[in-house]
């Protein structure tokens, strides 16, 4: 072999080489450039799905039932259900020095509270919560069941009323004729959730409803009766000691009474402590201008709170001079204004 033909050979074999070492790097930077550069469908996230259940259950009437609990009328067909989420309910503004404040203290704390802007403000803010939060609601099916589909694991409050008339579309315990509750915690939806209810029933007299009769014990002892004072309007407030808006509305009360009390109106506080020495200790350190007596032992106050279906205190009644109830959960401006236009209505039609 000449050396013409080996320096031919040796240069293709170093071409050769150099070829193959570009293609090499190009495959390199290909597969570089494609690892860097995801497609189109790695870029795009798919939306995360969450898991959702069913919250099913079955709402039952009681089988034991008060003899003094009015039930005409009633049936599984007029349930409601409500499920409704978590909300973050205001806190009350308390001052810094709440934790050490006497109760006369923390009861006039109360007082100025709720006859200032802020009170207004508070109240506005816990509506505009409770608006925002998740609710679902739905009635019965022929057979008591219910059921609420797509629900995320979450904390929950369910609800079923048979709602009083007089409740014109609201919803609210004390207008409500059954009722029945649960709070409750979903953890986990691979299952449906149960919930079932039973109804609690109680009476809701209505304005224009005749005001059952009742008797309370006096702090000398003697006794009086709603009946004693027949012919004259009567506000009655429902109280405790140890009922803070109870005792923030004794200035309301009494204001009404300087103004209105006498012939035409009487005012009783009952008390429904379990002890009447508790609100004759407090009434002997603070007396009241007006009537004041004490519900009496468990029987009589259970039977007085089933009459008037009463749920929570302060609980403010307005009864006409014919025994007949005028206007009921009564608190702050609304107290005033429902006696002086029950008053200004009798004196007209005298």
């Amino acid at each position: 072999m000449n050396t013409k033909r080996i320096l031919s050979l040796l240069l293709g074999l170093v071409c050769s080489t150099s070829v193959h070492a570009q293609r090499d790097i190009q495959s390199q930077s290909d597969t570089q450039t494609q690892s860097d550069s995801p497609n189109k469908a790695q870029t795009e996230s798919k939306p995360t799905e969450i898991a959702t259940c069913t919250v099913q259950g079955k709402v039952t009437m009681p089988t034991d039932v008060s003899e003094g609990i009015n039930t005409e009328g009633l049936s599984l067909d007029q349930v409601v259900v409500t499920l409704e989420g978590n909300y973050r309910h205001p806190r009350m503004p308390y001052p810094p020095e709440w934790r050490t404040m006497e109760p006369e203290e923390r009861s006039k704390w109360h007082t100025d509270f709720m006859k200032s802007d802020d009170y207004q403000d508070y109240l506005r803010t816990a509506d505009e919560a409770r608006a925002k939060r998740e609710t679902h609601q739905t009635q019965l099916s022929k057979d008591g069941t219910f059921a609420f589909e797509n629900i995320k694991p979450a904390w929950y409050q369910l609800t079923a009323m048979i709602m009083h008339p007089a409740a014109k579309g609201e919803r609210t315990l004390q207008l409500a004729r059954a009722h029945a509750l649960r709070q409750f915690i979903i953890k986990t939806a691979e299952k449906p959730f149960q919930a079932n209810m039973t109804l609690k029933l109680k009476n809701v007299p209505a304005p224009g409803d005749l005001a059952a009769d009742w008797t309370a014990t006096a702090y000398d002892e003697s006794e009086f009766k709603l009946s004693d004072f027949r012919g004259k309007f009567v506000l009655v407030d429902f109280w405790a000691t140890w009922c803070g808006p109870c005792r923030a509305e004794f200035p309301n009360l009494e204001s009404v009474f300087e103004d209105f009390g006498g012939e035409r109106l009487e005012m009783i506080g009952l008390s429904v402590d379990e002890s009447i020495d508790l609100p004759g200790d407090l009434l002997e350190e603070s007396p009241s201008i007006y009537r004041q007596g004490w519900v009496g032992d468990f029987e009589r106050h259970k039977k007085i709170f089933e009459a008037y279906g009463i749920q929570s205190i302060p609980s403010i009644w307005l009864i006409g001079p014919d025994g007949k109830i005028v206007a009921r959960d009564l608190r702050g401006k609304a107290l005033r204004d429902a006696v002086t236009t029950a008053l200004e209505s009798n004196s007209d039609q005298g």
